[in-house]
């Protein structure tokens, strides 16, 4: 969820923004677009870092660096630090999906993750609901940039209670009773095993690449993106700029 508050802060804020900064409508998209060349590289970097580190760090550290980048948008002071800014915040996102899937597949059986899953994507338009008023009413109170500085605030209090609260599994955490601990170990002992090929190995990277279903739901996913941050984006601004959901004081 907070993420996805930071993501859209920039584009509820946009009037405010451009008549400081003096950036137009063109510069906005570059500034837009310039978030996910960070993000796209760093999902896989993400995703080897927290192969090797684990997802609590990777998670943690990623959750602490983005709110960081996010509370520094208040030093813009025109289009290149802000775009700068934006790539950073997209690089420091970029590990979230890897950690957080990590994460849930270390701490539930395969028949529960599914519903892990869907509350960690709720927080998704969770957090785009919430990042309206959240957002509006520092804007409007205390000016744009106070705004960036509280969103930074709120994950960076998140991010201290992740590194006190979470661990990789069960196994590594000192807040799981024994008993808890040795029902989730039961329960993933009794999984069935990984899909082997006829020679008994286990599939590599390169067989699922090629298979149908994952290509389909790739594109499909692609689609779903395209719509979502356009949401995230363009939209919000238009809303403010076009139906006044922030008037200017």
């Amino acid at each position: 969820m907070i993420n996805y508050l930071d993501r859209i802060a920039l584009s509820l804020t946009v009037p405010l923004v451009e008549k400081d900064l003096m950036i137009n409508a063109e510069q906005f998209g570059m500034i837009f677009g310039s978030f996910f060349f960070g993000y796209a590289l760093f999902n896989f970097i993400g995703g080897l870092a927290t192969d090797k580190f684990g997802p609590t760090i990777v998670l943690g550290t990623a959750v602490g660096m983005w709110s960081l980048f996010c509370g520094m948008t208040a030093l813009a002071t025109g289009f290149w630090s802000m775009m700068i800014l934006r790539v950073l915040f997209g690089m420091a996102e970029g590990p979230i999906c890897a950690s957080a899937n990590k994460a849930i597949n270390g701490w539930f059986p395969k028949k529960q993750a599914a519903t892990a899953m869907g509350l960690l994507s709720a927080g998704s338009p969770l957090g785009g609901a919430v990042a309206g008023p959240i957002v509006g009413y520092l804007a409007l109170s205390f000016g744009w940039r106070p705004a960036f500085v509280v969103i930074c605030v709120i994950g960076l209090v998140w991010m201290g209670l992740w590194f006190f609260f979470a661990a990789d599994n069960p196994a590594r955490s000192k807040k799981v009773s024994a008993e808890e601990r040795a029902l989730v170990e039961k329960l993933k002992a009794e999984e069935p095993a990984d899909v082997i090929d006829s020679s008994g190995k286990a599939h590599g990277m390169g067989y699922y690449l090629r298979q149908p279903i994952i290509l389909v739901t790739a594109f499909a996913f692609f689609c779903y993106n395209y719509i979502l941050f356009f949401f995230l984006s363009w939209f919000p601004a238009y809303l403010v700029q076009a139906h006044g959901l922030i008037s200017n004081p």
